[in-house]
């Protein structure tokens, strides 16, 4: 599926349909890859497959449009090219039906790094210095805090909020309290992460692996085995990773297809202290999609998915 939105410089209207576009993407559990263009054009438009979502002939033209995009339209549109397109083919059996984080194949694909690039430049930098915040000081950025990041980049905190958000790039409460910014987590996990100095937790096993390799630093992470509780010790040391103890994996496991990851994957995804361990507690949880990762599979991984978020 292809998804454009055109418009033309400094577009007043650009703001709230970006913001209900990736509101609509997320609430129908699409990747956020969206084309922005800027040139002369009916402004604010967007297009799916090529067709505009207000109906009518695509014309060209810089023109401030009176029939705003809106989220019914962008849902239905959305929905429309979900049907007429071709069911995808079959992945395979490692990763079948994780979608939340990575899907399989000879090369791992991974979409955090691409919602994150295809964020406008001021959102982006904003989620980058909400990242930049955990790795300093190992807590979530106040309210306030994150709210001047948001007006040091021209918008508005709340709005960046929702929008980062409906990437999943965040995840907020009802309350809009942050809950994660993967790979950190705000409250304590079974993941502990230290980075020299600063301690942080991280919201799964992979998260974890990641984290390091995201900041370009060694890291000890801690973490413990679910079905046995043994303790469990990676120490990544100038980009190789050492486990204790050495047998240990990591299960990828995800509770559904789409959602956000930490509704879907985040509690699931663990470091075991050996296979066996791990395929005994995947036979206990016949509800989830999972699978054993070993060492270099679950590193790769980690790699992929968070290595470019701060490059």
């Amino acid at each position: 599926m292809i998804v454009e939105l055109r418009s033309v410089p400094d577009c007043p209207n650009l703001a709230p349909v970006r913001e209900a576009l990736y509101t609509s993407l997320a609430a129908l559990g699409l990747p956020a890859e969206v084309t922005e263009v800027v040139g002369d054009y009916p402004s604010p438009s967007v297009l799916v497959n090529g067709v505009d979502v207000m109906g009518g002939v695509v014309g060209d033209g810089a023109a401030c449009r009176l029939d705003l995009p809106t989220a019914e339209h962008l849902r239905a549109a959305l929905q429309r090219a979900m049907t007429s397109e071709p069911a995808a083919a079959p992945r395979g059996a490692a990763l079948r039906a994780v979608d939340c984080c990575a899907e399989s194949g000879t090369a791992i694909r991974v979409d955090r790094p691409r919602r994150a690039a295809q964020l406008p430049d001021g959102l982006r930098e904003v989620y980058r210095a909400v990242l930049r915040h955990f790795a300093a000081t190992g807590t979530a950025p106040s309210h306030t805090e994150f709210s001047s990041a948001a007006e040091a980049a021209g918008l508005d905190g709340a709005a960046a909020l929702r929008q980062l958000s409906a990437v999943d790039l965040l995840a907020v409460d009802d309350g809009a309290r942050l809950i994660a910014a993967y790979p950190f987590s705000p409250v304590p996990t079974p993941h502990e992460v230290s980075l020299g100095d600063v301690e942080v937790f991280a919201m799964c096993a992979i998260d974890a692996l990641g984290m390091p390799f995201m900041l370009d630093t060694d890291a000890v992470i801690t973490s413990a085995d679910p079905h046995t509780g043994k303790p469990i010790q990676v120490t990544i040391a100038e980009g190789a990773a050492t486990y204790q103890p050495p047998e240990a994996v990591v299960v990828y496991a995800a509770s559904r297809t789409t959602g956000s990851s930490v509704d879907t994957c985040c509690s699931t995804i663990n470091f075991f202290a050996s296979a066996e361990n791990a395929q005994t507690w995947i036979t206990a949880h016949p509800t989830l999609t999972a699978t054993v990762l070993d060492q270099d599979e679950a590193l790769t991984l980690a790699r992929d998915i968070f290595e470019p978020l701060l490059a």
